[in-house]
């Protein structure tokens, strides 16, 4: 990418730039007074502090330079002494950790063994850096020099940021585009320099998409290049000659559009193609070539399947590459033949071949591009690709648009990931591009039935039954997968569920991904009863009861993403022991938010000796607005109250 805008700056000859900026701090000189300080007065809690983040773009040298220093306050602070980065492939880093021994700074170098590079595209890597000797009260000092322009810019972090600079110099013929979020105002902020002071650290809350979404930064992409036209007079041989150069004009991230016509090749690419060229390589080529499926598509045309049939086989026979786990929106290799006969590939080669099959048999299917959930979402003022890291594929009808991910092998069809379900994606194919709203099409339900009966020695036994579906069978399935028994599983089970003891257990359907999950335990409980003044006190939901409200804060500043929505089913069976009788049970309730975004409802009821409980508990709406929060607060509040009345029986 460096060589690209260089030549164009070359052949011009035109450069201006404006002075360089002096920068609040010199790497590698920090005073005593910064390894004394134990505490950041403005928040005792803070693990780490930054003391200064300073990033100076030289437009001569195309080149940005950053200082990052951090004060290490807490053993929890000691992840802010490894830092991850996405940049090129020239970056030049320097670190020291200083350290206070006695009255003498001691200086301890990084080591290049302990910076790490893994390529995520051409010329594109993320980086990770271990700072060596880190002990609380250690500073930091990270130098990095990189080609070109920051990626983004975090004035705010999850710890405090003291002092916060970024310096772009303006270019003539290079314009970006610039997209801020947060809530923090600058102290300074200008089309090139922006300043931010005692940041207050960003504080992560239940159930919210990306904190890049909301913590105040600047994100950055190279929108487009103008360079004007120009004439050049040479002598050779006593004769004097006339050369004319065009002008020249590339939009990259203009619109969404003009990214689209960089993934298909369909530009006018200027002096240099090295870049463009990779993009096309490697999303709008792949899908070009697909002789490599011939014997499938064969196949599966001659099987006479429906519409969704054919979506699902497609979808499953597709599962044969394995996901290695990488989020990308460009493809591996050029021909997606290649992750095939490998079996193996990231996101981009399984859904970039998924849209290949679908269209082999004669679906209107075609790419979408998308951030991920934890990358942030992306934005229809600001296009980017910098923020592109993921592909899905889509099917369209006349009547819906039906989104898959083949990269889960326990996800059904019909069900995209969380971390793909994160406000809209951009649909692109050849000709066109268009939004598409990321929506789950299913819900997680769940149904607990428990028939449990109360013995003489006050312990509780019994059945209990779990059913579940989509999201929760999707959720079951990957995390029963991380044991290596049924016996490791059990015994992670019972770990927080105090007096529990599992006698037996089965689980089926756990690999027919289009069933639910059915899970049946037989237990005894040894501490669900307690006995008070001869009542016996019983607590229903056992170890499913929501005993803390996860919106804890009295107010909030962000939405509320529960990513889809929740619906949830217990119906608890006690048998009534001999001898005693209801003194209290669980009075009916039903609670509802407006336009039933959420609803909870307890019923009661006894028949010959049997207490039967339904609990009812649905998220109705998977997005709550600011404006809501209160509201879902309390009604989480309501819930737990709820959950916490006992069952209380007396004797006869």
């Amino acid at each position: 990418m460096r060589k690209y805008f260089l030549t164009l700056f070359l052949l011009v000859g035109l450069i201006e730039f404006a002075p360089a900026q002096k920068s609040p701090v010199k790497f590698g000189e920090i005073s005593k007074a910064e390894l004394l300080n134990t505490i950041y007065a403005p928040d005792s809690s803070a693990p780490a502090v930054v003391l200064c983040d300073y990033g100076y773009y030289s437009e001569k040298d195309f080149q940005t330079v950053r200082i990052l220093r951090v004060k290490i306050l807490k053993k929890e602070g000691y992840l802010w002494a490894n830092q991850t980065f996405n940049s090129n492939d020239k970056t030049n880093i320097r670190g020291i950790t200083f350290n206070l021994e006695g009255n003498e700074i001691v200086k301890t170098k990084l080591k290049s063994e302990s910076v790490f590079k893994t390529k995520i595209i051409e010329n594109y890597y993320e980086i990770r850096v271990a700072m060596p000797n880190v002990k609380v009260g250690s500073v930091i000092d990270i130098e990095f020099t990189y080609d070109g322009i920051p990626y983004e810019w975090n004035f705010q972090q999850e710890i405090p940021v003291v002092y916060s600079e970024l310096v772009l110099e303006p270019s003539t013929y290079v314009k970006f585009n610039k997209n801020y979020f947060g809530y923090i105002p600058l102290n300074v902020s200008t089309n090139n320099h922006w300043v931010a002071s005692d940041v207050p650290a960003f504080k992560p809350e239940p159930f919210m998409t990306s904190s890049k979404d909301y913590r105040t930064r600047l994100e950055f992409d190279i929108e487009e290049i103008s360079t004007p036209g120009y004439t050049r007079y040479y002598n050779m041989n006593g004769v004097t000659y006339k050369r004319e150069f065009l002008g020249h004009y590339q939009a990259f991230t203009a619109s969404w559009e003009s990214i689209r016509k960089l993934l298909f090749f369909t530009v006018d690419y200027g002096f240099s193609m090295g870049y463009l060229t990779y993009l096309y390589e490697h999303f709008g080529l792949p899908l070009k070539t697909d002789t490599y499926l011939n014997e499938i598509v064969k196949d599966l045309k001659s099987q006479f399947l429906t519409r969704d049939e054919t979506i699902k086989a497609a979808y499953e026979y597709t599962k044969h590459i394995k996901w290695d786990k990488t989020n990308r929106f460009l493809s591996k290799n050029s021909f997606l033949s290649n992750s095939y006969k490998e079996k193996n590939g990231n996101s981009a080669d399984i859904n970039l071949a998924l849209v290949q099959l679908l269209r082999r048999l004669g679906l209107n299917a075609g790419p979408v591009i998308m951030s991920t959930r934890s990358n942030g979402r992306l934005s229809e003022m600001h296009p980017s690709i910098n923020k592109l890291n993921y592909v899905i594929a889509a099917v369209f009808t006349e009547n819906d648009t039906l989104l898959l991910d083949a990269t889960e092998e326990n996800c059904p069809y019909y069900l995209l990931p969380i971390r793909a379900l994160n406000g809209q994606a951009q649909f692109m194919d050849e000709t066109k591009s268009g939004w598409v709203q990321l929506v789950a099409a299913k819900k997680d339900k769940q149904m607990d039935v428990y028939s449990l009966s109360i013995g003489d020695d006050m312990s509780v036994k019994g059945n209990l039954t779990f059913l579940k579906g989509d999201y929760a069978a999707l959720d079951f399935r990957n995390d029963y997968e991380k044991f290596n028994s049924d016996d490791e599983y059990l015994a992670e089970f019972v770990k927080d569920k105090k007096g529990i003891k599992v006698i037996s257990h089965k689980i089926d359907n756990l690999d027919s991904l289009y069933k639910p999950i059915n899970e049946e335990f037989q237990i005894v409980s040894n501490n669900s009863v307690s006995e008070i003044d001869g009542e016996l006190y019983i607590i229903p939901l056992l170890f499913e009861q929501i005993r803390e409200n996860p919106f804890r804060v009295s107010t909030r500043e962000y939405p509320i993403d529960f990513g889809y929505a929740r619906e949830k089913t217990i119906i608890v069976n006690y048998t009534i022991p001999n001898g005693y009788t209801i003194a209290n049970m669980p009075a009916n309730v039903s609670l509802k938010l407006a336009e039933n975004a959420a609803f909870f409802s307890c019923k009661s009821s006894v028949t010959e000796g049997r207490l039967t409980l339904i609990y009812k508990f649905n998220i109705n709406s998977s997005i709550f607005l600011q404006t809501q929060y209160a509201d879902l607060r309390e009604f989480y509040n309501q819930v737990i109250v709820k959950h916490a009345e006992p069952i209380v029986l007396k004797k006869i």
